[in-house]
């Protein structure tokens, strides 16, 4: 069944105040779902007493056959609809309409994983990927211009603020660009010719958020990544904010940089915490896992180590060679206890291996 005429021309006009096409598309959806249920044009509840438990009566419906959170969608499509056309509907909060279940088959991300799929990754990959730990809704990051990135002359980090699709209320992220994106971008953005970050097929069109979502499976498959659930974009910004949260962020700055709505009175006096939030959570959420000092140091011990077991093992090896050294030089063994040999004793280790390196190649000339 499709919307009815009688609907088609009010829909039209109530569309034209949402928007994000995805939403839209959203509530047509379930306004045409309503409408098979309901047997008419849903136009005939407007202003109508029976409203409020006509939808009541739709959305209990719907639980016979679907989760609790395609319920909450499909039903705010004809809520919404009735509200513009001057109808007060309230559901009882009793009924549970708005209230929203916790996803238990998503795979549970961690940043570990996402920089295992970054090594198995191209340039383009990588930025998918920069981008996906952003935690941008997968609307606004397919829909990312190369002009939205064009400070990258400025030092990191550097301010990203993006309008965010979804939603009438114009929401905008405020974010930053890391050094390590900013370095990713400087090599991809010159081999783009499109104004899309991520290009489409055609050469007018962005990628469709199918093509992100096969992406990070197809990535986390060569990473060798077990996935005890489903993997896909909105994995992201669920690892974005709950290492903000575990990271003691202020829930507003996480608000902010993930582009969730917050209170205007609150909203004036986070600007000064945004770059703190943002650095402290960058510094976990890296795409290429950096050296710690510590590391680095631990890596030094351990070469000295390994460097002077393989000295003290060619020590025996360099006399034997020194001494066949003279015998080739036809020195006989009565006089080679008068003639000076070096004290590879007192040598450091490079002069050691040094030593071993020029016998060894004048063995190698006289065979």
């Amino acid at each position: 069944m499709n919307i009815s005429a009688t609907t088609m021309g009010k829909l039209e006009d109530f569309l034209e105040t949402v928007s994000s096409k995805y939403t839209r598309k959203n509530y047509v959806n379930g306004i045409k779902k309503f409408e098979e249920w309901y047997g008419d044009s849903i136009t005939k509840l407007v202003k109508s007493p029976d409203a409020t438990k006509t939808i009541e009566k739709f959305y209990v419906a719907l639980k016979q056959k679907h989760p609790q959170n395609t319920c909450r969608n499909v039903t705010n499509a004809p809520i919404q609809f009735l509200k513009y056309f001057g109808t007060d509907v309230r559901p009882r909060k009793a009924l549970g309409v708005y209230r929203t279940e916790k996803a238990i088959d998503d795979h549970r991300l961690t940043i570990d994983e996402v920089q295992k799929m970054a090594r198995y990754a191209d340039l383009r990959q990588q930025v998918v990927l920069e981008v996906f730990l952003l935690g941008l809704r997968i609307a606004d990051a397919i829909a990312l211009k190369v002009s939205d990135l064009n400070k990258l002359e400025q030092p990191a980090p550097i301010e990203l603020n993006l309008r965010a699709t979804k939603g009438t209320n114009g929401t905008v992220y405020e974010t930053f660009i890391c050094e390590e994106f900013k370095e990713l971008l400087e090599r991809y953005l010159p081999t783009l010719n499109g104004k899309w970050l991520f290009q489409g097929l055609r050469k007018e069109s962005h990628v469709k958020d199918e093509t992100l979502n096969t992406m990070l499976k197809e990535l986390a498959s060569r990473a060798g990544i077990q996935l005890h659930g489903n993997l896909h974009w909105h994995c992201g910004r669920k690892l974005v904010i709950t290492t903000g949260a575990e990271l003691g962020l202020n829930t507003w700055v996480i608000k902010k940089m993930v582009g969730k709505s917050i209170p205007m009175s609150d909203d004036t006096y986070l600007y000064a915490q945004l770059k703190e939030g943002f650095l402290k959570l960058r510094s976990v959420l890296r795409l290429m896992p950096r050296v710690a000092e510590e590391s680095l140091s631990n890596v030094e011990e351990l070469t000295n180590i390994c460097t002077e077991a393989i000295v003290t093992t060619f020590k025996p090896k360099i006399r034997e060679m020194l001494l066949k050294r003279m015998l080739r030089n036809g020195t006989d063994n009565q006089t080679l206890g008068f003639i000076e040999m070096p004290n590879i004793d007192a040598m450091s280790n490079k002069q050691l291996l040094e030593l071993y390196v020029k016998l060894k190649k004048e063995e190698n000339g006289n065979e």
